[in-house]
């Protein structure tokens, strides 16, 4: 019997399940893990995606995304005089881009950018290579679209959470915007340095040109900032600046985004920086104005974040002039209250390496000072003699003759520091004293030619005016950046005899004219509101002048006749009328306000000064003409409301008798102008305040002087004295080359020829008479100085 046949399907299949079931099985269970770790991925990826996505923001609201900008401030004539900003940027449209700036940024900060979707998983993987290797984070592998949700969207915090966050963003964004929208976002919104955001911003900073006009070493060390602004920074460090700049070059040749040749070239090129420039700020007592008047009418938000343009009324020419007139003058003016001693007292060695070294940091010569004529510096005494004072500087030497600081006595407010000079420098000053000094050139021996100078403690204030009531010109003190007080439109101080013009003008209302005649002569007051019993008012000459005119008594400022004038006008009247002029300071209700006894702004008299100007027109005063927004839409425009508060032929009168003033009176230094000026003078007792209110067709100015502590100016600082000089200089310089031109008239006045004696109306033909000007229907009469107005009263 043969032997049983084995079924060749079993083997087979035995075959089959010893040799090929181990593989397939092996080859299932890899499939299967693949499976299950690519299901885990997404679900992990997705659970990641959905838990990190639900706070984020929608970026598509960049669409309608508007950066904080600067707010621009431009002068009457739209030039650019300010800047308000937390982030200085300017936004640039994307064709403005120089085509290296935009190569040298993709070369050193994403070369890949075109290619990736928002991460660049390359960049990633290169990075941590490289961080590992070093041991430390020296690479990061984020795009320029990652940098962008960064800088937009997200907190600097650097944690996994909001990297995650950050590439979340980015593929947003890769799907909403394109390529070069985000480019254009990026350069216009990311950090550069020196308080510069985005690539104008950068390029004013750094070279003073704009983005468009830079060249392939400019594009290329912008684009190296933003790694490290601070540490790449060329004014900062500059060695660290070029190192990186040239990086950035070789990149970009290695790219091949220049030859050679230009390589060569931009990474010999030196660095041509404009210096670092404080924030432009060219009227800052005016500036500071209006920013207050921005902040609160539309607040902080939009004054420093939405890129107004706000166009002012000030005249840039009559700001400068203003600031000339008030330095010059008070420095002249503190020199006559005397020398207040040197600055400090040191004892080192005369040209010792130690001297030097103190006088270098002292005058920051390492910041850029250097000893030019009219620079004004700080020196040390090393030798003095009866008639020179040798000053060591820390970069040279030089002299001061006694000629240039015999005003350097002790200051004494009870004599006039106009006489009193000293004849030996040893009388002020020592070796070791610090003292400030001007350069005034040369001398022959080599040596510098000095004047002492001191920091002046007197301060002012000046206010300009055109007639349409537009601010033209405004100083708050001596120094802004020593005083933010600004004395022209803050401090209340008496207005002495400038406010006299007012109570005049009330008289003028009430029927009184300029040839009215009151009685200069001892009167004795009972105030109730004084703490005194009596009051005995004296003029300033502290004399009495008998039967005086209107015109007379305001020409020369005759305390007793203002006083008798306003007991017959009446103090609550005057107070009800000087409120028309727009003052809203309070004012005392007794007959001492005929002397300017309460306080006031300079604001506020030189607006009611300004009524006078406008033939009995107020304009309140104006600092801005409109306001636009970032898109070119105006906001604001000033609306100004004018009123005829007095009468044209009250207004013509008393700027008529405000020119006696100038002409025959205590402002007649004013006559210099050589045009028509009507003017008054203010001092305060003990001279502690001065003024000088003045105008001509085309201006109404205001000048204010004294201390903020209400001390003294010096024995004879009258108006006349302290403050003409600020108001001449300043009106001078404003109207040079103007056509002289005559105060208006109104056919509510009349010339008529008085008796300037007694005030009467002349007969024709009398010699000695001369013309004056009256309201139409108040003429002179034949009796002594009154007017039918004021027939039968007591006066």
């Amino acid at each position: 019997m043969p032997p049983k046949q084995k079924d060749p399907r079993r083997v087979t299949f035995r075959k089959a399940k010893n040799t090929v079931k181990p593989g397939k099985v092996l080859w299932w269970g890899v499939f299967v893990v693949f499976l299950l770790t690519v299901l885990a991925g997404f679900i992990g990826a997705g659970y990641i995606y959905f838990e990190y996505s639900k706070d984020l923001p929608d970026v598509r609201q960049l669409r309608t995304f508007q950066p904080a900008t600067i707010t621009r401030v431009y002068s009457d004539l739209d030039e650019l005089i300010a800047e308000f900003f937390v982030e200085k940027r300017i936004i640039v449209p994307t064709e403005k881009f120089p085509k290296y700036l935009i190569q040298a940024t993709l070369a050193v900060e994403d070369s890949n950018f075109y290619s990736h979707f928002g991460v660049d998983p390359k960049a990633i993987f290169r990075a941590l290579l490289t961080n590992i290797q070093a041991g430390h984070v020296v690479e990061g592998g984020s795009t320029i679209t990652q940098q962008l949700s960064k800088t937009l969207f997200l907190s600097p915090a650097r944690n996994l959470e909001r990297k995650i966050k950050e590439a979340i963003l980015s593929i947003r964004l890769e799907m909403i915007f394109t390529k070069d929208e985000i480019l254009g976002l990026y350069l216009n919104q990311i950090y550069y340095g020196h308080g510069a955001y985005g690539v104008e911003a950068a390029a004013q900073t750094y070279f003073g040109k704009h983005v468009q006009d830079l060249t392939l070493e400019e594009c290329a060390m912008i684009a190296g900032l933003p790694k490290a602004p601070n540490n790449y920074s060329p004014y900062r460090s500059p060695e660290k600046a070029k190192i990186r700049r040239n990086h950035s070059i070789r990149r970009m040749a290695t790219l091949n985004f220049i030859n050679e040749e230009q390589t060569i070239r931009a990474l010999q090129a030196k660095f041509n920086l404009q210096g670092i420039e404080d924030p432009l700020n060219k009227a800052p007592y005016f500036i500071e104005h209006i920013r207050q008047f921005i902040q609160e009418k539309y607040g902080a938000t939009k004054l420093y974040r939405h890129g107004l343009n706000v166009h002012t009324t000030l005249n840039l020419d009559m700001q400068n002039h203003a600031r000339a007139a008030v330095q010059e003058n008070l420095r002249i003016l503190d020199k006559r209250f005397g020398y207040r001693g040197p600055l400090d007292h040191v004892d080192f060695p005369p040209s010792s390496p130690e001297l030097i070294s103190f006088l270098s940091s002292l005058n920051d010569f390492q910041g850029g000072n250097r000893l030019m004529e009219g620079a004004v510096l700080k020196g040390v005494v090393t030798a003095v003699d009866d008639a020179q004072v040798w000053v060591h500087l820390g970069n040279g030497q030089g002299i001061i003759d006694i000629k240039d600081m015999n005003w350097a006595k002790k200051p004494n407010v009870k004599t006039d520091g106009r006489w009193r000079k000293i004849t030996n420098p040893q009388s002020a000053v020592v070796p070791g004293d610090v003292l400030l000094v001007r350069i005034k050139g040369v001398r022959e021996e080599g040596y510098w030619s000095l004047a002492l100078e001191q920091e002046p403690e007197t301060q002012a204030g000046l206010l300009s005016l055109n007639p349409q009531g537009n601010i033209k010109a405004m100083i708050g003190g001596y120094e802004f950046s020593k005083s933010q007080f600004n004395r022209a439109v803050q401090a209340v101080r008496q207005p002495g005899s400038a406010f006299k013009p007012i109570v005049f003008a009330a008289a003028i209302s009430e029927g009184y004219t300029p040839a009215s005649v009151i009685m200069d002569s001892p009167v004795i007051f009972k105030e109730r509101e004084q703490s005194f019993d009596k009051w005995k008012p004296v003029n300033f000459e502290e004399k009495f002048y008998g039967p005086t005119l209107l015109r007379t008594a305001l020409a020369h400022s005759r305390n007793v006749v203002s006083i008798k004038l306003l007991q017959g006008i009446g103090v609550n009247k005057l107070v009800a009328f000087t409120r028309k002029f727009g003052v809203s300071s309070p004012l005392s209700k007794n007959l001492s306000i005929a002397l300017g006894s309460s306080g006031l702004t300079l604001y506020e008299l030189t607006s009611a000064y300004s009524v006078f100007a406008n033939m009995g027109k107020r304009t309140e005063p104006i600092a801005v003409r409109h306001i636009k927004d970032r898109d070119g839409k105006i906001i604001y425009s000033a609306q100004q409301e004018v009123s005829q508060v007095i009468p044209a032929g009250v207004a013509s009168i008393v700027s008529s008798m405000l020119e006696s003033v100038v002409q025959e009176g205590t402002g007649s230094k004013a006559k210099v102008l050589k045009r028509p000026v009507a003017a008054k003078t203010g001092t305060t007792n003990n001279f502690i305040d001065a003024w000088f209110m003045g105008f001509t067709p085309e201006l109404t100015t205001g000048v204010w002087v004294g201390k903020d502590k209400d001390e003294s100016l010096g024995y004879n600082e009258t108006g006349a004295r302290a403050a003409i000089p600020i108001w001449l200089q300043f009106m001078k310089e404003s109207l040079k080359g103007a056509p002289v031109v005559n105060f208006p008239t109104t056919p509510e006045t009349v010339h008529i020829k008085i008796d300037p004696k007694t005030g009467t109306l002349a007969d024709f033909g009398v010699s000695g008479s001369q013309f004056d000007v009256f309201l139409i229907d108040n003429p002179p009469t034949k009796n002594t100085g009154i007017s039918p107005k004021l027939a039968g009263k007591n006066f």
